[in-house]
């Protein structure tokens, strides 16, 4: 007897049926106080276009209470962290002056007790202190480099895979300098490529090869998720798969529907976007909010906002392989298109020449034969708004064989334009003044001619 269904049906139908035993182990989890549910909760919260499935009030329905001086131990002081990570401004008081509180306390006992018990290594304590720490860090400034020490330490031991991604990740949110993934072997539980893949989504952590190691750890997600029962999985190994699971669905629709030239269509958005950049010029504004944008990091993060919401395997400062003696750092990379996104920042109508021949320059070593980009997108920030040089730089820039766009765009009318550089005073040599002429009567005017 055949059977008429269809295999991707098949596929499909268990890997939705998967996904939603996932969901059912996250919402299990998510009770007041529960770290499994807290850290599943942040996962999911910064995970790449996944709504959350858990109730979104729950958090608030946790009871900090009022703590004073007395003793708040590692477990409720990485509660903390989530809830004031979670909430921000919303967060009680009382909520960010315990954590101040347990993370002095905290800081006072040995990270290094003789029978290891001890918060780092429980990855869930070890993140929820980490947002402990970013969020009380003007109250407590030495916390940072405190943790930094003891993630840095050599009796420092991760057990696991997923413990050592995890302790990669603080570091990562606590420097914000990322760390490159490098072992002989890479993971191979499907949670272990599930962690990375979100690691690599936050920026914590980069690939030595995006676009090839990110194929194969989605494969190995996806293998995983129709091998491996789901039942049995904490709430935090849950949400990991979920995001991962959720991203590479993502993904895989933006393929059948993006290709290169979206990537143009989507920066040449920019000046639509900067409708609602915020700089108030109202002098009656009680609190005047004004962002400015004075360099190209600031470019950066705005075109970020704009590409990642778009191109879910968005990367930054992406690594090149060594050309000659140089090592070069892409701006940004889009892995699954081999494109290079070159971000430029101009000042005045001068530096638009200097701007072709550093794209020119940069050209050969980005394209090298074994990089993983093929084409490049320029994008320039004119902050002088000279829009008589944006034709000739932008027709000098198309005629490279692999750039396949190039957009120019100036700064927004509501930002003031910038102020001009106060020259330096120069001395100045006194000069005595000449004698005061008197006319001679009696004489007719003579022309005096220099000899």
């Amino acid at each position: 007897m055949t059977s008429n269904l269809d295999p991707n049906e098949v596929v499909t139908t268990h890997i939705a049926d998967h996904l939603a035993a996932l969901d059912e182990n996250i919402r299990a989890a998510d009770t007041p106080g529960n770290l499994d549910g807290l850290m599943a909760r942040h996962v999911l919260r910064n995970a790449t276009r996944l709504a959350p499935t858990y109730s979104t009030e729950s958090v608030r329905e946790q009871r900090i209470g009022e703590y004073g001086d007395g003793p708040v131990g590692a477990p409720l002081l990485a509660m903390l962290g989530y809830h004031l990570d979670e909430l921000r401004a919303d967060a009680a008081p009382s909520v960010k002056a315990a954590a101040v509180t347990g993370l002095q306390q905290l800081m006072r006992r040995d990270p290094f007790p003789l029978d290891d018990v001890t918060f780092h290594q429980d990855p869930r304590q070890l993140l929820g202190i980490t947002l402990a720490i970013i969020a009380v860090a003007d109250e407590v400034p030495g916390a940072n480099r405190w943790l930094r020490q003891i993630i840095d330490d050599a009796r420092f031991r991760s057990p696991t895979v997923r413990h050592e991604l995890i302790r990669l990740h603080t570091y990562g949110v606590l420097t914000r300098e990322p760390s490159v993934w490098v072992t002989d072997t890479g993971p191979q539980h499907p949670v272990d490529l599930a962690v990375l893949h979100w690691l690599v989504a936050q920026g914590t952590v980069r690939l030595p090869n995006p676009p090839e190691d990110l194929k194969i750890i989605q494969s190995g997600i996806l293998k995983g998720l129709l091998s491996v029962p789901a039942t049995g999985a904490s709430a935090p190994d849950a949400a990991f798969l979920r995001a991962a699971a959720q991203q590479i669905i993502d993904t895989t629709i933006d393929e059948s529907m993006l290709d290169r030239h979206h990537v143009g269509v989507v920066l040449r958005r920019f000046p639509k976007a900067m409708r609602r950049w915020r700089w108030d010029a109202d002098p009656d504004i009680k609190n005047p909010i004004r962002w400015p944008i004075t360099m190209e990091r600031e470019v950066q993060d705005i075109l970020w906002i704009l590409l990642s919401t778009v191109f879910v395997d968005l990367v930054d400062e992406d690594p090149l392989r060594k050309f000659g003696h140089s090592s070069y750092r892409v701006d940004f990379g889009i892995p699954r298109l081999g494109v290079i996104v070159e971000i430029k920042y101009v000042r005045a109508a001068a530096e638009f020449k200097k701007i072709e021949k550093e794209v020119m320059e940069d050209y050969v070593a980005y394209l090298q034969d074994q990089s993983a980009y093929q084409k490049i997108v320029v994008f320039i920030y004119d902050e002088s708004a000279s829009i008589q040089e944006h034709a000739i730089t932008e027709a000098a820039l198309i005629r490279l064989e692999h750039v396949i766009d190039v957009v120019i765009v100036s700064r927004p009318s509501q930002l003031p334009p910038p102020a001009p550089k106060r020259r330096k005073a120069t001395k100045t040599t006194r000069v005595a003044a000449a004698p005061p002429v008197t006319s001679k009567p009696n004489k007719s005017p003579t022309l005096d001619v220099e000899k």
